[in-house]
């Protein structure tokens, strides 16, 4: 992903949990079934991962250059 970038991430859980997107503290309440949506912009390069709270389910890592 290039510095400066939007990022649209949808995260949809069959259980309640929550979202977590590191580095760049971004948090989502996940409510069963229904899907969730974080926007951001891409300010900070590194690799940030993003996980599950609850399950500590790893989602992805997001990569900003």
């Amino acid at each position: 992903m290039r510095r400066g970038a939007t990022v649209v991430v949808t995260v949809t859980s069959d259980v309640a949990d929550e979202f977590h997107l590191h580095g760049y503290d971004r948090e989502l309440a996940l409510v069963p079934g229904r899907p969730g949506t974080v926007r951001l912009v891409a300010s900070v390069p590194g690799v940030f991962e993003a996980e599950l709270h609850h399950s500590g389910a790893r989602v992805f890592e997001l990569q900003v250059g």
